[in-house]
């Protein structure tokens, strides 16, 4: 076992040093470091009074208030129980398929938050005791009495201890639960501090969800930094414009499609002294042209490369250097790699999958003898050691002998004023191997001309790369982060084909 010399864990070292530095700016309250550690050993408190064998328990966090949320995790993690996050509003079916991945065996939510009905049948067969109810954290209520209030709290913290799990985004496929132990949290914040630099002034824009890879890793950041956020529950991009406007945050996490919407709603940052500095950009790949009216409004957006797999980023641009495209080297300890389908190293310009190493990549990873994961992604590393994610592997299709980017085909559509955005898969042909069906969005809810339109896209793509078939759609499927969902677009063309 590997420790790290703390009290307890990271929240307790940040309160010993600095309990009175502000954590969370929430809408409604500021509390410091020393708030949240008396609020987490209150819920410890009840936890060790509700629940009568404190071993070998496993929670799922039914939750939508942020703070309670962030207390529940941090109290978890205190009595040494693996945690997982889940999103209330997940579909029943959804729901069941998640729980039946992880050993869950209590579910904790605040008082009057439970979970409806529907969703309490889903958990019967699955969660061995019965779900604790935890009163709201900052009540007036005094906690239990506890004759050894630190009896069944783990002691030095190990990094190979389970924090607990996160299960990927399922754009691509079924949702996947990810063990994320203590040690990538740690080797992530490092690489990343070295990257972005990190300061104990910092304030951080915290509106990406903690059932999220993203949301959790910059959570543990600010812990083991000692950096503040500002946490929303939602993303409201008038609220965030005028953050980041008045400098109230100094950083940002967002998705591309939170950094548009921040544009749409007129974002400048163009004046002198401003305190804002920077946007970690990940998620999805950031388009050239949104890049570039970013830069245009003052807006330094770092793009970054990584995956719930890698426990976030594993790959980002350095502050104040971005380029107009990819999504820079790889972090300090971690290593990326280009390979053909045979599994050889390929050189610098040389498209082929993306394999990851390094101490931030999570157990459930299936790596091969060298400790290399595939990451199911298709991309180069240019001359600069930065890499380029072109698209996933299974977005790279044969269509007339040559190799087609689903991605670039639709970056492509995109460039073309009458769609507002696009979506493009390859459907089995015989003729062609693959035939393109590009599913589309029309700006104004005007359907274009396929004619013209498949004309035009001559003069930007190769003959082989010109979509056979359009579907047009009122609006593409999407995650709740605004990244496409592959498996609801691909259903949806394959339906309105027929």
């Amino acid at each position: 076992m590997r420790h790290v010399p703390s009290p307890r864990d990271w929240l307790a070292v940040q309160s010993a040093a600095n309990a009175s530095n502000p954590f969370l700016y929430l809408e409604h309250e500021q509390l410091t470091f020393g708030d949240i550690e008396a609020m987490v050993g209150r819920a410890c408190l009840f936890l060790q009074a509700a629940v009568p064998t404190m071993k070998g328990h496993n929670a799922a966090i039914w939750n939508t208030d942020p703070k309670l949320t962030v207390i529940l995790l941090l109290a978890c993690a205190r009595l040494g129980w693996p945690a997982t996050v889940l999103r209330p509003a997940l579909p029943t079916a959804v729901l069941a398929r998640h729980i039946a991945q992880v050993p869950l065996t209590l579910l904790l939510f605040g008082a009057g938050k439970g979970p409806d009905e529907a969703h309490a049948r889903t958990f019967d067969g699955a969660v061995e005791h019965l779900a604790v109810e935890i009163p709201m954290a900052g009540s007036n209520s005094s906690p239990p009495a506890w004759s050894q209030p630190n009896a069944h709290m783990v002691g030095a913290l190990d990094l190979d201890r389970t924090l607990g799990w996160v299960f990927t985004s399922g754009t691509t496929g079924a949702p996947q639960a990810i063990t994320v132990t203590f040690g990538n949290l740690l080797w992530n914040t490092a690489a990343s501090s070295y990257r972005l630099g990190y300061r104990i002034s910092d304030c951080w824009l915290h509106c990406i969800p903690l059932h999220h890879i993203g949301g959790l890793a910059l959570l543990f950041r600010s812990l083991i930094f000692g950096f503040s956020l500002c946490m929303r529950s939602r993303f409201d991009q008038h609220e965030v414009r005028d953050f980041m406007e008045r400098g109230a945050v100094t950083h940002a996490a967002l998705v591309p499609t939170m950094l548009a919407r921040l544009l749409d709603a007129n974002l400048d940052l163009t004046a002198p002294g401003q305190r804002f500095r920077t946007v970690l950009a990940g998620g999805a790949k950031v388009a050239e042209s949104l890049r570039s009216e970013c830069r245009e409004r003052g807006l330094d957006v770092v793009a970054s490369y990584g995956m719930t797999e890698s426990c976030s980023h594993i790959a980002a641009e350095r502050p104040g250097r971005a380029s107009r495209s990819g999504e820079g080297p790889a972090l300090r300890h971690t290593e990326i790699q280009i390979r053909n389908v045979d599994g050889e190293r390929l050189p610098a310009g040389h498209q082929g999958a993306i394999w990851i190493r390094g101490p931030q990549l999570s157990l459930s990873c299936k790596l091969d003898g060298q400790g290399w994961f595939q990451t199911g992604d298709w991309g180069l590393l240019d001359d600069n050691g930065s890499v380029h994610v072109l698209d996933r592997q299974d977005g790279v299709f044969v269509s007339g002998g040559e190799n087609v980017s689903s991605r670039h085909v639709a970056e492509s559509l995109m460039e073309l004023p009458e769609i507002e955005h696009a979506w493009v898969t390859g459907v089995p042909d015989r003729e062609w191997g693959h035939r393109l069906v590009a599913v589309g969005q029309p700006s104004a809810n005007r359907v274009p001309n396929e004619r013209a339109l498949r004309r035009r896209l001559r003069t930007r793509l190769a003959v082989h790369e010109v979509p056979k078939q359009f579907v047009w759609v009122e609006s593409l499927p999407r995650t709740e982060l605004g990244k496409v969902d592959a498996v609801a677009a691909r259903k949806l063309a394959e339906e309105l084909q027929q």
